[in-house]
């Protein structure tokens, strides 16, 4: 029987196939289910089919302690770099922040943040998006770009050759005929 994505078994199921059943659970007990006929009629307990071995289940619990671990330090040291310091002052007057970075440092740690960020490597124009059906009433800046007989151009649009405000003409090349 499969439940929320997961197989249970159990012996007394043999030959059951195609039997309207209900589920009943204990919540945070997902390794055995309890399966009842349509009518309410218990029929016995079911056990999650492909259950991790305890050596499995020791790995995991092991690899996640020292995910948190890795992350509460991360967590740590971004605060510890987020915090900012400010210089004593004696009268009033604009504080004045310290912590002085070269322009490499600051140039790696925006360089890391920016490969973190999935939102920046995500590629918005490798899939042009489909053309609206007919029906529907677009405005003419998608339209132009989902135009169905007019296949979407990933490459940027030729700029022509001349000083900006003027078209090109052919006849000033002196190769008019």
């Amino acid at each position: 029987m499969s439940w929320r994505g997961r197989t249970y078994v159990a012996a007394w199921m043999t030959g059951q196939a195609c039997r309207e059943v209900r589920v009943r659970y204990m919540p945070h007990h997902d390794h055995e289910i309890d399966i009842c006929d349509a009518s309410g009629k218990y029929l016995g307990p079911a056990h999650l089919a492909d259950a991790a071995t305890p050596e499995q289940l020791d790995a995991l619990r092991t690899a996640r302690a020292e995910r948190a671990r890795r992350l509460r330090a991360e967590v740590k040291a971004a605060e510890t770099l987020r915090r900012q310091r400010f210089a004593p002052a004696t009268t009033a007057g604009p504080a004045q922040r310290l912590g002085a970075l070269t322009a490499a440092q600051a140039g790696d740690e925006l360089a890391a943040v920016e490969h973190t960020d999935a939102s920046k490597l995500a590629l918005p124009d490798l899939i042009p998006p489909a053309a609206p059906p007919a029906d529907w009433r677009t405005p003419p800046s998608l339209a132009t770009r989902t135009t169905p007989d007019r296949p979407v151009s990933l490459q940027p649009e030729p700029v022509p050759d001349g000083p900006p405000g003027r078209a090109a003409d052919p006849a000033e090349d002196g190769d008019a005929s």
